[in-house]
């Protein structure tokens, strides 16, 4: 069902029925009746609530009520404020987390301990009720006139159960008077009891010290019948740890909810795509390090493309502990970066000479408008991460709808001397390829208008690349250390437009020289482009028609410094670029613009610190 409707017939959307919070204004969506049907199953990774809700696993015991019936707080494992060696006086009730209220409040169909003790069968199943009043079905007593009045006043729901509010109520109706021994005011159906689980494997559980009497965890004889509301603790032999809760409640519906299993205590395996493990245990050597047991020592080294991080000093020997974690911490492997294959043999491809082992770190970019649509080139990006790459903006965005556009439209190639993306000439020993599943684009972008200030974009791949010696990521100067001047040369790599026509159907490279700010200045001027020279701007190139021009967006622009090669610039527009008909036009003869990485290198770490902690990536 789409819709939910409550029982006074306000409809709500049905994700909203048993999520923890009454969405109805009569409560009717977070009941037992409605939560306890077959149907509401809760995932592995949530918390059910006593009377049957779904909410968040992460949710029990985070001190806020999250279920309804605050059963997501009062778990035996759950830290109060609250001493239990708390005196209370004589005109209190002393709540089973030591907490005190007024005698008063016990039993009326509100919670008022945090932990709800006051207002559970074990408390309330003996006590009478006055007449007129309308008995809850866990044993509180409740003004009757509140009965079927379309509002939760008993915690369990019962007051407005469908089962006794079906037929009309009219304002005479009165309950009967109920004298010891208490029967419920109206008909239900026997009280459904739990029955003595069968204790787990490689495990045991004891009842919870609140229904003991000597007030520590017990046992219980076999034939024994639990009342709702009463929880078990479980517990694990030595070598294993609980899957699931500790503490399993008995439900109303007569069934215990959410059993734990005891799982054997293992350490994950330790072998990445970076990290390279052999294993041994008991005097056995090369043993699976695939879920090792405890006392299994582990032997670690970087895998070719890596190396090992100094940042932090781990060993390269880690012991799987009695907790199923490797101790100390295992090291570290980060990508070697910015470097080329040394006295690599250049790859000889029908007889042409490709040059991609000289760019490692350079990917093409490639647009399709339906998943079964040919992928058109669009621009270069540099891999910077194992799942990060940068282009320039303007290759992903769209200047018509001042908007990014969909990632699920772009795929990435790697390692590719040809330009189509299904080329048959591609090796694919070499060859890699993958899906963009964000786009993040600097918020101050706003393309052509903005004269492509930020044209920066980083793109997120749904797969890991896994590094080798001919797929690296590019080093990021983020101490700017390398200041680029008058005399410096880089190298860019793409399937720009040749001297002949259209984009190059083999990957070309170019070496450039820097060029100063004042230089470019003087160009710009000439050419009544001097917006584009923004503050994130620097130039680079020739004027002799040997530049970068369409469809080298995108590519980085690389310069080396002591054998490694650092990303400085991405190729953003042209000095030359003429605006026809909405669209920009590039000139080769005239230098170009790269936006400058230093200027956004905040921006750019910010991503690869969220990816390395595992938090979200930054947006707008």
């Amino acid at each position: 069902l789409e819709r939910f409707q409550c029982k006074d017939g306000e409809c709500i959307p049905s994700v909203l029925l048993c999520d923890g919070r009454p969405d109805c204004k009569d409560q009717s969506d977070e009941t037992y009746a409605e939560c306890s049907k077959p149907e509401i199953t809760c995932p592995s990774y949530a918390f059910r609530c006593a009377y049957g809700a779904c909410v968040d696993g992460d949710s029990a015991c985070n001190g806020v009520k999250n279920c309804v019936d605050n059963s997501d707080e009062t778990l035996s494992r759950c830290n109060t404020s609250y001493n239990a060696s708390t005196k209370c006086s004589t005109s209190q009730f002393k709540c089973n987390n030591g907490q005190c209220i007024s005698a008063s409040n016990v039993c009326d169909g509100t919670s008022n301990c945090t932990d709800n003790s006051d207002e559970t069968f074990i408390q309330c199943g003996a006590i009478p009720c006055e007449q007129l009043f309308f008995r809850c079905r866990y044993g509180a007593c409740i003004d009757g006139d509140l009965k079927c009045n379309g509002v939760t006043n008993c915690v369990d729901g019962s007051d407005e159960d469908p089962r006794l509010c079906k037929a009309p109520v009219t304002s005479t109706e009165r309950p009967q008077p109920v004298t010891p021994p208490i029967t419920p005011s109206w008909t239900l159906k026997p009280r459904i009891f739990c029955s003595v689980p069968p204790q787990p494997q490689n495990g045991f559980w004891k009842l919870h010290k609140s229904q003991c009497a000597t007030g520590e965890n017990c046992d219980t004889e076999h034939d024994v019948k639990f009342e709702p509301g009463a929880y078990l603790i479980y517990s694990c032999n030595p070598g294993y740890k609980i899957r699931g809760s500790s503490d399993v409640v008995c439900g109303l519906g007569g069934k215990w909810l959410n059993i734990p299993a005891c799982v054997e205590i293992r350490c994950k395996n330790v072998n990445s795509a970076s990290i390279r493990a052999d294993c041994s245990y008991a005097g056995h050597n090369y043993i699976s390090c695939e879920s090792p047991k405890p006392g299994t020592v582990a032997t670690l080294s970087c895998r070719n493309s890596y190396r090992r991080d100094t940042t932090f000093l781990s060993p390269t020997s880690v012991r799987c502990n009695e907790n199923g974690q490797w101790d100390p911490e295992p090291m570290r492997c980060i990508p070697v970066c910015g470097v080329t294959p040394v006295n690599t043999k250049p790859l000889i491809v029908n007889g042409t000479q490709a040059n991609i082992a000289e760019f490692p770190w350079h990917a093409t970019l490639y647009r399709a408008e339906r998943l079964d649509a040919p992928k058109e080139f669009t621009c270069g990006a540099s891999i910077i991460h194992e799942k990060l790459l940068v282009t320039a903006a303007h290759c992903v965005y769209n200047d018509n709808t001042r908007s990014v556009d969909d990632p699920s439209k772009y795929y990435i190639a790697t390692g590719n001397i040809y330009r189509d993306y299904d080329s048959p000439f591609h090796n694919n020993v070499i060859v890699k390829k993958a899906r963009v599943k964000s786009i993040y684009v600097a918020c101050s972008y706003t393309g052509l208008v903005g004269s492509y200030v930020a044209d920066i974009a980083i793109l997120e791949i749904t797969e890991a690349f896994v590094f080798s010696s001919l797929l690296l990521p590019i080093c990021l100067d983020f101490s700017n250390n390398m200041l680029l001047e008058a005399g410096m040369f880089g190298k860019v790599a793409g399937f720009g437009r040749t001297s002949t026509g259209p984009t190059s159907y083999i990957l070309q490279t170019i070496t450039l020289p820097y060029v100063s700010h004042r230089k470019c200045k003087e160009v710009s001027n000439a050419l009544q482009t001097e917006n584009f020279i923004t503050i994130d701007k620097f130039c680079a190139g020739y004027t002799n028609g040997s530049s970068v021009c369409d469809g080298d967006s995108g590519g980085g622009l690389v310069f080396q410094r002591e054998y490694l090669w650092y990303l400085k610039g991405i190729v953003s527009v042209s000095l030359g670029t003429q605006v026809v008909g909405g669209s920009r036009q590039c000139d080769s003869t005239t230098y170009s613009l790269y936006t400058a990485i230093s200027t956004h290198i905040s921006w750019i770490q910010n991503f690869l610190l969220a990816l390395d902690i595992k938090r979200l990536l930054p947006t707008c």
